[in-house]
């Protein structure tokens, strides 16, 4: 068994500015390195092997705290990324309902269906990112891997974790800037949630409240 402490980057500039970043590479807020140190901290006496984060700078300063404490190197991978939003990409919100508002529509009610324009489909997404997941646990049999990724990529899994249909990611919220969530990765190649985006450590620095990402 490889167990996975899979954590959510801290509050970013789009997520501040009400922009969708996807693949474009902005930094966290000081709200975000705050709940990157906080969530360190909740780690802090947890047993890590080996950290991994997608390359978006995003990501990996939330887990850039907790390898330093434990002088780590990080692990880059753009296969950890956020969906590619194509043509969506560095919009605002407002902006991508206002010109696609078709596909903008499915990605606020119908989420497992929708897609970028120009960009990756959520479900093209989820394939990518439980690929990366399950080579990463069969790199490290009997570790404990700790990974920085994105919340599409978090809310999409939830359904594979649960053994539901891509179809039901409608049914999930967006979890929390930083929080963190556990899985373990079985023998036999299937998943056991262990913990659901914990974000208790976060009650001091919340995060802009988010409807689309």
């Amino acid at each position: 068994m490889t167990k996975m402490i899979i954590i959510r980057h801290g509050e970013s500039l789009g997520n501040a500015k009400l922009v969708f970043l996807g693949h474009t590479d902005w930094d966290l807020t000081e709200t975000g390195y705050k709940q990157a140190e906080k969530t360190a901290n909740f780690l802090d006496d947890m047993k890590i092997d080996v950290i991994y984060s997608s390359d978006l700078i995003r990501a990996y300063n939330t887990v850039l705290p907790i390898a330093e404490r434990r002088n780590m190197e990080i692990i880059k991978s753009e296969n950890l990324r956020e969906i590619n939003a194509g043509e969506w990409e560095g919009m605002k919100f407002i902006e991508i309902e206002e010109k696609y508002p078709e596909n903008h529509s499915i990605w606020m009610n119908d989420i497992g269906n929708a897609v970028c324009n120009g960009g990756e489909t959520v479900k093209e997404l989820q394939i990518r990112i439980k690929k990366e997941l399950d080579r990463i646990a069969k790199e490290n049999p009997g570790k404990t891997v700790c990974i920085g990724t994105h919340a599409t990529p978090i809310r999409t899994m939830l359904c594979e974790w649960k053994g539901l249909p891509i179809t039901e990611t409608k049914n999930f919220g967006w979890v929390q800037n930083a929080s963190v969530t556990i899985v373990n990765y079985n023998d036999d190649g299937t998943y056991t949630l262990e913990l659901e985006a914990e974000s208790a450590h976060l009650k001091d620095v919340p995060s802009v409240k988010l409807e689309h990402i």
